[in-house]
C-alpha cells in the first residue's frame, strides 16, 4: 500500500499486459478518472483525451483499450444484455473497470486496485496482481 498526493500520481507504476482485466475500487470522487487517465495515457502510451464513461458506460481507446464505469448498472443481467462480456473475453483487449462489483462472480481480475481517501489531496493506493 502506498500513499500518493495528486501531483505524484504520475509516478505510480503498474505492470499491464494484453488481455488484462483491471478492477478499480474506491469511493466517489476518489481520483478514478485521474488514475484511469494515468493508466491509459502514461502506462499504455495511448495519447487520447480520457474522460469518465459515467453516462456512456464505457469508452474505447485505440484498438483494444476499454474503460468501463459500471456505477449505474444494477446487476450482471444488464451487463450481459448489452453484450459487453465479449469485450472482456477477448484476449487482445485491456479492460479497466470502475465499480466492478457486479462482475466479480463472472470474471476474474488480473489486477485489483483499491484507493482510500486520506485527505483532499492524498490517497492510499493498494495494487494486487492475481
Amino acid at each position: 500500500m502506498y500513499n500518493y498526493k495528486l501531483e505524484d500520481i504520475a509516478s505510480l507504476k503498474i505492470s499491464i499486459n494484453k488481455g488484462n482485466i483491471i478492477f478499480l475500487y474506491w469511493d466517489l470522487r476518489a481520483w478514478k478518472t485521474t488514475l484511469s487517465k494515468h493508466i491509459i495515457n502514461d502506462i499504455l502510451w495511448i495519447k487520447e483525451d480520457v474522460r469518465s464513461p459515467t453516462y456512456t458506460y464505457y469508452n474505447k481507446y485505440w484498438n483494444n483499450i476499454y474503460h468501463f464505469d459500471l456505477y449505474r448498472l444494477k446487476n450482471y443481467d444488464e451487463f450481459f444484455a448489452i453484450g459487453w462480456e465479449e469485450i472482456l473475453d477477448n484476449p487482445d483487449n485491456i479492460c479497466i473497470i470502475e465499480w466492478p462489483e457486479i462482475l466479480e462472480k463472472y470474471f476474474k481480475a488480473d489486477i485489483v486496485i483499491k484507493l482510500w481517501k486520506i485527505s483532499e489531496t492524498e490517497r492510499s493506493i493498494d495494487i494486487v496482481y492475481k
